[in-house]
């Protein structure tokens, strides 16, 4: 049996983090891998182990089937595997729909539906403050000061 190969961007990130490493990250980047690209399983966004741990969209191990099932492990952003984080996948599912509906009775959803994120989304805060959330907006100086 062929073992498909993990991109060599990915290999160091499989060697990574406290909530596994090695076999059961890779396990779960193959079940990810489509095209050459490593895609999050629940938002099919392209991911990228080369981010900063902090960013929202930093690659995060996902158990579908609970934290001791390392076989049903998946990978996905960092901010969408928090958001599922309490919730069996089908709950989740039913999160997402329910968001979605309410969504449209406020106005915030329009169609036509089923618009996707842009290449390369990501929220516009991230799990650190950066420098400039931290001490606000630049004050601009004038002239002569």
């Amino acid at each position: 049996m062929t073992t498909t190969k993990i991109p060599a961007t990915w290999e160091r990130w499989c060697t990574t983090g406290r909530h596994g490493k090695g076999a059961r990250k890779k396990n779960a980047v193959r079940k990810c891998l489509n095209s050459g690209h490593v895609r999050g399983y629940f938002s099919d966004i392209v991911l990228r182990p080369d981010l900063d741990t902090t960013h929202s969209m930093y690659p995060s191990l996902e158990h579908l089937a609970g934290p001791k099932n390392h076989t049903e492990a998946v990978v996905e952003a960092r901010i969408f595997n928090d958001m599922k984080s309490h919730m069996s996948e089908e709950e989740f599912w039913r999160v997402i729909e329910h968001l979605f509906s309410v969504g449209i009775n406020k106005g915030r959803i329009v169609a036509p539906f089923g618009k996707r994120l842009p290449k390369g989304w990501s929220p516009a805060r991230h799990y650190t403050a950066t420098e400039a959330e931290q001490n606000g907006p630049a004050k601009e100086i004038k002239q002569g000061q």
